[in-house]
């Protein structure tokens, strides 16, 4: 993992908003997934960043959390108005032989998520980046995939803006952790 980011001074780009981003008509199935499965991931670090609002002992993770929350909030709206676009639902399909080929659903569970919000104050720091730094890694992989199989040019870039800027993230959080 230590060899997904280089930058370790910033944490995200902002995201465009809904209202800026259109997305064209044309797209596959691979972008409609991937869409689907970015809005569960994001749900996902949504919960873990909101834990990190009110339990972080480090300033710069509770600063971060407030950065992904912003951003991620506005990407969940940009995703839900493209597959709306495209007349397709938002919930992703839960059936792991539907996302067999590109390495299942996202892997942050309810177990991992309550282990974190149950996690003493004096490790919960060093537990909520081990758990980001996992969860916004298969943010990476998903991205490439959706970058390698989708056709949508739209979500294809912004698939290569997540996969850039969660490895920016993973470079953060890991100098965090060596610090």
């Amino acid at each position: 993992m230590a060899g997904c980011g280089t930058s370790s001074s910033t944490s995200e780009p902002p995201a465009p908003t809904s209202e800026a981003v259109q997305v064209s008509t044309t797209h596959n199935a691979a972008d409609v997934m991937y869409l689907q499965m970015m809005i569960a991931h994001h749900g996902q670090g949504l919960e873990l960043v909101q834990l990190a609002g009110t339990r972080a002992q480090q300033e710069e993770i509770k600063t971060l959390a407030a950065a992904v929350q912003a951003t991620q909030d506005d990407e969940v709206t940009m995703m839900r108005s493209w597959l709306d676009t495209w007349s397709k639902p938002a919930a992703v399909d839960h059936d792991p032989a539907a996302h067999a080929e590109h390495g299942g659903l996202p892997a942050t569970g309810p177990e991992q998520i309550a282990a974190l919000r149950d996690a003493t104050v004096t490790d919960f720091d060093r537990s909520f980046i081990n758990l980001f730094v996992a969860h916004q890694h298969n943010a990476v992989e998903i991205s490439q995939w959706e970058e390698e199989r989708g056709k949508n040019p739209e979500v294809r870039d912004f698939a290569r803006r997540v996969r850039e800027s969660r490895a920016d993230q993973i470079a953060q959080m890991l100098a965090y952790l060596n610090s």
